[in-house]
């Protein structure tokens, strides 16, 4: 059974950044299912597994690395999944420095969830957008690796789209002509999914099949398969009665997930909230 999930943090978590030296630096990647995982050093020699997630914000570790890191609780915060009706309380803590490759991060803050909440066996925690705040990232599926440099990408060029940075990479992408709401989150299951109460504001080809079953952090949704009747654009990109997934459980925006980010090597620039989508 496919999962479809998504975690935000309700409220940004804001970092002290080492920015990449040396002009470039790669950091290797693996694949769990849809989920891209990473290495990364905190206190001491050990390496934990990581997930990088465009749909996560800031840090989030499970309660087990926590405790094993003596990390210390600062407080508590809100989390909140997109379908979920009441967001969950958590600690807050504070890492004093994470290690991917030669990229330090230093005092970033984070979150302590249940071990079951970071959706990975071979994964302590999980990272988001923030920690790369000043740095540009380029997710690189073809040579598997993340690479951090900086530098700025240009709002004239016609792969590169405006988006929205608060909570996860958001833009308007035009569905047959309307604008529509959509999630960029490399870590769902389905290239792309439309929410099923949107089904009346869609041109499909035929009715929608029930696929499957999950469950996210709101709770069991059904997930529907049918085939656009028309396109999809934004950027340069424009997809042609694509085939796409409806899914229950009041989403509010279209998602595009792994199965979409592993055509493209995609770069995100924190600083001017912008990403570029290249075809490999």
């Amino acid at each position: 059974m496919k999962k479809l999930v998504i975690v935000l943090l309700a409220s940004i978590l804001f970092v002290n950044v080492g920015l990449a030296q040396n002009g470039t630096i790669e950091i290797p990647f693996t694949m769990d299912r849809n989920l891209i995982l990473i290495k990364a050093k905190m206190t001491g020699k050990n390496e934990y597994g990581f997930i990088y997630d465009t749909g996560t914000i800031g840090l989030v570790l499970s309660e087990t690395l926590v405790k094993e890191q003596n990390l210390k609780i600062t407080g508590t915060t809100t989390i909140q999944s997109p379908n979920s009706a009441q967001p969950d309380n958590v600690n807050t803590v504070v890492i004093p420095i994470v290690k991917l490759n030669d990229f330090e991060i230093k005092n970033l803050d984070g979150v302590a969830v249940p071990p079951q909440q970071i959706f990975s066996p071979n994964a302590s925690g999980i990272i988001g957008l923030s920690a790369f705040k000043g740095n540009l990232v380029t997710i690189d599926f073809k040579s598997s690796k993340l690479i951090v440099k900086r530098g700025a990408l240009d709002i004239s060029d016609k792969a590169v789209i405006k988006v929205d940075l608060l909570h996860a990479p958001e833009a308007y992408v035009k569905v047959n002509g309307e604008e529509m709401l959509a999630h960029f989150d490399s870590g769902g299951p389905e290239a792309i999914s439309f929410p099923m109460e949107w089904k009346s504001k869609l041109k499909l080809k035929s009715e929608p099949v029930l696929f499957a079953k999950a469950r996210t952090p709101g709770g069991e949704v059904e997930v529907y398969t049918s085939q656009l009747d028309g396109t999809i654009s934004f950027g340069s990109i424009e997809f042609k009665d694509p085939n796409i997934m409806l899914v229950t459980g009041g989403f509010g925006a279209i998602n595009f997930g792994s199965p979409f980010f592993q055509n493209y090597t995609t770069t995100i620039d924190m600083a001017n909230q912008l990403m570029r989508f290249d075809t490999l």
